[in-house]
């Protein structure tokens, strides 16, 4: 064969190894593959066995809790390893102008924030003409301009080795415009710097989780379950932005606050909690049966049947919980409060002064109620952090040990 034939089999094999080395302006990747995405960005019940990573079979669910004695919700994403080892400071973005190593913050580029917005109150970009969106037939928005992304959610996989992330779901704030440009015209950050150069961060920090762009997002009370009357799609909580021509999933938690301190002789920013407040000790209440229904508070199910609780045998309580007042009448389980159950408090809604899209857990302790006495059930316990502050001192108590005192918790509008 001559050279010729070989020069034309090897540009055939080149190509072949890149897909879109034909593709020419800011052509449409697809989606991002999450394969490599951390376990928390894939969502409850992701399927990740043997034979990799099934996108899309992951759900996020709104977790139910209370502001101002009224009904509210949030997503839960953990800190990494690496923000709560001993040694780190867990809040920490920036140390002397420079990036906190524990705390890896990108960039990502916000087109026309209106703060307290990072989203404009209507998109400045230019539309196709007479463009309707048909979200039955679209992935992509054609009379709007995503935000660009610098780096997606990666975890490190070691033969031998438990997984581990040191993504942390926040980015620095670059703002720029879409005044005048086609939507969607800009989807990578390479095009972004040509056609506007080098803009400057604005000093602000948003939490925006990438997620699996395929798993459905669920609020407070919605259905996964086809048929049911609260049955949702899992498509309306998530936004979606740009990552070098891909398209991906983030939910938006808005800005997170930070405030300046001087450390050991060191300018620091550190970011701002809001209290999420959980009862030290409460009074379970758990469904039982087929159809399920909720037995009194403190009972036990077993053989789809309530029961009181005993101190042991058949009819005791699961494991890390007591049975209070074991030889009365009316014995109940008792256990540790927890956050995530149905009963946090939380201090701000996302609208307001003190709201932070990162939480840091306080315990309080709620008076005893019933006869004989036991911890409040969840429906008896207070729903807002006045209710809370005004119960019997001593209370409050910030929880300082475990990887659960600090998680971003964002409320999604």
């Amino acid at each position: 064969m001559n050279k010729r034939y070989w020069r034309a089999a090897l540009a055939l094999v080149a190509a072949a190894c890149d897909p879109y080395s034909a593709q020419q302006g800011e052509f449409t990747a697809g989606p991002v593959d999450p394969a490599n995405f951390p376990a928390p960005y894939l969502g409850v019940g992701a399927d990740t066995g043997p034979n990799g990573l099934r996108s899309g079979r992951g759900r996020f669910f709104e977790v139910p809790a209370f502001i101002d004695g009224n009904a509210a919700g949030y997503y839960s994403f953990p800190f990494t390893t690496a923000q709560l080892a001993p040694a780190a400071d867990p809040l920490r973005l920036l140390d002397n102008g420079n990036a906190y190593a524990p705390v890896p913050v990108p960039v990502a580029y916000v087109f026309d924030p209106a703060p307290p917005s990072p989203f404009p109150a209507q998109p400045t970009c230019t539309p196709p003409p007479s463009y309707v969106y048909n979200p039955r037939v679209e992935d992509m928005r054609l009379d709007d301009q995503s935000n660009v992304f610098t780096q997606l959610p990666l975890a490190t996989e070691r033969p031998g080795v438990a997984s581990d992330f040191t993504y942390v779901p926040i980015v620095a704030e670059v703002p720029v415009s879409a005044a005048g440009r086609s939507c969607q015209s800009i989807k990578s950050e390479g095009t972004l710097n040509r056609l506007l150069g080098n803009p400057a961060p604005s000093g602000q920090y948003l939490l925006w989780a990438i997620i699996d762009p395929a798993s459905g997002v669920y609020r407070v009370g919605q259905s996964t379950t086809f048929g049911d009357p609260n049955y949702a799609t899992g498509v309306g909580a998530q936004r979606y932005g740009w990552y070098g021509h891909y398209y991906l999933a983030y939910l938006d938690g808005g800005y997170i606050p930070t405030e300046s301190a001087n450390v050991a002789g060191r300018q620091v920013i550190r970011m701002k909690t809001q209290r999420l407040f959980i009862p030290r000790t409460v009074t379970p209440t758990v469904a039982c049966g087929n159809p399920a229904r909720n037995c009194a508070p403190g009972q036990v199910c077993v053989a789809s049947s309530c029961r009181n609780c005993t101190a042991t045998g058949s009819n005791a309580c699961p494991t890390g919980q007591t049975c209070l007042n074991a030889s009365s009448g009316t014995p109940t389980c008792s256990g540790p409060g927890a956050v995530r159950a149905g009963y946090d408090v939380l201090q701000a809604r996302r609208a307001a002064d003190a709201y932070s899209p990162v939480c840091e857990q306080w315990q309080y302790t709620a008076p005893n109620v019933g006869s004989p006495p036991r911890p409040p059930a969840a429906s008896e316990l207070p729903r807002s952090e006045a209710e809370i502050r005004n119960l019997p001192a001593p209370n409050l108590q910030q929880v300082t040990s475990g990887n659960d005192r600090l998680f971003y918790c964002p409320q999604v509008d």
